[in-house]
């Protein structure tokens, strides 16, 4: 899977939903912060049940993470 990521950034997603820190990890081929694009999807999902609260860049821990499968830590 590692070389599907190859020109990918890997972004960690925090929201709350209904209240609620959720996380995800989206790996997006776009180079700058795509807040607008995950702010659609966030709403096309959850409606305004959904609030995005952080958008990063995920670090080499996280990143090694998602390539192993492993789920995103609780934020």
């Amino acid at each position: 899977m590692a070389h599907v990521l190859d020109g990918c950034v890997l972004w960690v997603v925090d929201y709350r939903l209904d209240g609620r820190p959720c996380r995800w990890i989206r790996a997006l081929r776009v180079v700058a912060p795509p807040h607008a694009l995950i702010q659609e999807e966030l709403d096309e999902l959850y409606g305004s049940r959904a609030e995005l609260v952080e958008l990063r860049a995920a670090t080499e821990e996280e990143r090694v993470a998602f390539i192993r499968g492993e789920p995103p830590p609780r934020p």
